[in-house]
């Protein structure tokens, strides 16, 4: 017989959903594992020109819109170094490393599967079924 009682909520019940799409609200964007990445690779921070170099074709604005993001977050670091002209660079955070293991299973989990859901978008994509909206006052 099933129990009508209301059931314990999860800890995670409430604030889980709106934690995980905020953090996928920040780290789903295009750019966001290329960036990662290569801060990941260099040997110490890097500097803005060699960041977008390494990064090849995203633009100025999206880069620093990426990268003020990671920084607010605290994924990143910005320092800036009392030079003429000034010398900025970039590196993960301790918290920005954090994340790192998650970013590689979900690229291992696209390498490894990315063809097979490609695949099936094209083989299942249907036409959006057209609906006529009559005008108002029109019978």
């Amino acid at each position: 017989m099933h129990s009508h009682a209301p059931r314990e909520k999860e800890p995670c019940f409430e604030q889980c959903p709106v934690l995980i799409r905020e953090t996928l609200d920040l780290i789903a964007a295009k750019w966001t594992v290329p960036i990662f990445f290569a801060l990941q690779s260099a040997s110490g921070p890097v500097r803005y020109a060699e960041l977008q170099r390494r990064l090849g074709d995203i633009t100025p604005k999206e880069l620093a819109k990426h990268l003020r993001n990671f920084e607010t977050a605290g994924l990143v670091e910005r320092t800036v170094h009392p030079t003429v002209p000034p010398r900025v660079e970039y590196a993960l955070t301790e918290l920005g490393e954090s994340l790192l293991p998650s970013l590689q299973t979900l690229a291992d989990w696209a390498i490894r599967f990315g063809a097979v859901v490609a695949e099936n978008k094209m083989s299942n994509e249907r036409s959006a079924p057209v609906r006529l909206i009559k005008a108002a006052g029109i019978k």
